[in-house]
C-alpha cells in the first residue's frame, strides 16, 4: 500500500503528539484533523494494515517502530522547508507553513539533501522546534 499524503498527515499528527507526550485518541485525531470519528477508524485500519500504527482498546493510539522511521521522515522535510523558506527565501515564519505541508510529500532524497546543503543550520525549524536527523 502507497503512502497518500492523508495517510501522511495522520502519521505526522501521531508523531507530533507524541513529542508532546500527549494522548493520542480516535477523537484526538478526529478534532485536529476536522474529520469524523469513522474517518479516523478507517485510516488508522489501514495504517495498521501498513504496519506503521499500533491501536488496541482503551489505548492510545502509537506509532510502529516503521511508523516512526516514516513521520521522522515527513516531519524533518516539511520543517527544513519551513527553515528554507526562510532563511534562504525571505518568508515569513506566518507564511511558510501551508508551502511546506505541499512540498513535504515530494519523494526525492536528493532535493532535500540540496536543501540542507543551503541552510546555516539544520537543527531548529524557524518556530523552534528540533529538525529530526534524517539521512535523505
Amino acid at each position: 500500500m502507497k503512502n497518500t499524503k492523508e495517510k501522511e498527515h495522520y502519521i505526522k499528527l501521531i508523531f507530533k503528539h507524541r513529542e508532546k507526550n500527549q494522548r493520542v485518541t480516535v477523537s484526538s485525531l478526529s478534532e485536529n484533523l476536522g474529520v469524523s470519528k469513522s474517518s479516523v477508524t478507517n485510516m488508522l485500519k489501514k495504517l495498521v494494515h501498513m504496519g506503521l500504527v499500533d491501536t488496541a482498546p482503551y489505548q492510545p493510539i502509537a506509532l510502529t517502530d516503521k511508523g516512526v522511521v516514516v513521520a521522522q521522515e515527513i516531519v524533518a522535510k516539511h520543517r527544513l522547508i519551513e527553515l528554507f523558506l526562510v532563511e534562504v527565501m525571505g518568508f515569513t515564519n506566518e507564511q511558510v507553513h501551508p508551502i511546506a505541508e505541499e512540498i513535504e510529500h515530494i519523494d526525492s532524497p536528493e532535493f532535500f539533501r540540496r536543501v540542507r546543503e543551503m541552510l546555516k543550520q539544520d537543527q531548529l525549524d524557524p518556530h523552534g522546534s528540533t529538525i529530526p536527523e534524517i539521512k535523505f
